[in-house]
């Protein structure tokens, strides 16, 4: 385990000084001083912020400034727009509302990161070569499982460890519950895995929803069974996800990839747990931040090129080796990162393979409305209606 661990803080060293010698091209020369404001949540791993001072430190004269916002995805729109910034670091979903209300401007992207097809399609302004925002990190759920015996593992499928939990002892943990704003997001992303694990048509790979009443009552009713059987374990939140999975030594857990790193160390000190290991789910849902300018900027070609340093191939690997999901094909294909980092091909899988939740600007909405008809079902046993077929699509129009 230590091996393991010095490994990456080796890998992470090499990446940083290696940044720092081949980002001369993105130093800025300036007569006067500005400042840019970054309106962001916040990052644990430490990854964002130290690109943020190797950016600060090439360039004194153009100083990022991040302001952290302390915000749910769900509010996030509410809370960025009340903070005066030069770049936004938007979850995935805010994208079209941003951009549908005019707060950010598209922007022509100069570095050469290869982005995997489905980060490009959420990120791209359509019919153009632009981007509304430019990705600084991807995210898709993923099965962790506990590995008790490297040598008899096998990776099971996520409907295959929801029909085993009908025989056996609990083995599953996921967001799979909500207790307000903080943690609907969550219980959506979830849910939407879950039906995806039954029925892949139920959202289609551009964010298109199924509005069939009985091919969701198909999809959602085995999570339901579970449920309601309390076969499985139904967090409410990332935060309960993780304790339940450590404190009960579970087998199974959805999570997000970046949290694989912080869960690691602890998991494998345990007696009988050989090793944590990521798993597709098939069909995750992609998340993800991305960085945009703030249309009333006055410094938009300063912010343009932060922006491209941030997010460039470079970036992509350092971030990497703090746990974030690379956005492009260079890092996830590097030397360096593939023998330091073996869960990296199957991530990739993962992403290529993810969904999109709804592009749409009243994204917020729609979710607010699935929620709450899919909890009542799922917890409840409130049968779904047609009326959540119209709630649904109304907020979609």
């Amino acid at each position: 385990m230590t091996e393991l661990y010095s490994r990456r803080s080796f890998l992470a060293g090499v990446l940083t000084a290696g940044m720092m010698s081949t980002a001369a091209g993105y130093f800025l020369t300036r007569r006067e001083s500005i400042t840019l404001t970054l309106a962001t949540g916040v990052d644990p791993t430490g990854g964002r912020p130290l690109l943020i001072t190797m950016w600060n430190e090439l360039n004194p004269d153009t100083q990022i400034k991040p302001i952290e916002v302390n915000s749910s995805t769900r509010d996030q729109y509410d809370k960025f727009v009340e903070t005066r910034a030069d770049i936004y670091n938007l979850d995935t979903i805010h994208i079209p509302r941003f951009a549908a209300t005019k707060r950010i401007v598209s922007f022509q992207p100069h570095n050469d990161i290869s982005l995997l097809a489905p980060i490009r399609t959420v990120c791209a302004r359509p019919g153009t070569s632009e981007f509304w925002a430019a990705p600084f990190n991807t995210d898709v759920g993923m099965l962790f499982r506990r590995v008790t015996d490297k040598r008899g593992d096998t990776e099971p499928t996520l409907k295959q460890v929801l029909a085993a939990s009908a025989i056996g002892p609990v083995q599953f943990a996921g967001q799979l519950d909500t207790v307000g704003q903080q943690t609907d997001e969550a219980f959506v992303v979830n849910v939407l895995e879950h039906a995806l694990a039954q029925d892949d048509a139920i959202l289609g790979a551009d964010g298109v929803l199924s509005f069939g009443l009985g091919q969701w009552r198909d999809a959602l009713g085995p999570l339901a069974a579970a449920i309601q059987g309390k076969r499985i374990v139904t967090a409410a939140g990332e935060a309960d996800t993780t304790r339940a999975f450590q404190q009960d030594t579970l087998r199974y857990m959805r999570h997000w990839p970046v949290t694989l790193r912080s869960i690691e160390r602890a998991e494998r000190a345990k007696t009988g747990t050989a090793e944590i290991r990521l798993g597709r789910l098939p069909v995750g849902i992609l998340g993800g931040q991305s960085l945009a300018i703030a249309a009333d900027s006055e410094h938009r070609s300063e912010a343009e090129r932060a922006i491209h340093f941030l997010t460039d191939t470079p970036a992509q690997k350092l971030l990497a080796s703090f746990g974030f999901a690379p956005t492009g094909v260079d890092a996830y294909t590097a030397a360096d990162l593939q023998a330091s980092l073996p869960q990296l091909n199957t991530i990739r899988y993962a992403v290529e393979g993810s969904r999109p939740r709804p592009m749409h600007p009243n994204y917020a909405e729609f979710a607010s409305r699935f929620a709450d008809h899919t909890r009542r079902y799922l917890h409840d046993g409130e049968q779904l209606t047609q009326r959540f077929i119209q709630d649904i699509q109304e907020a979609l129009k």
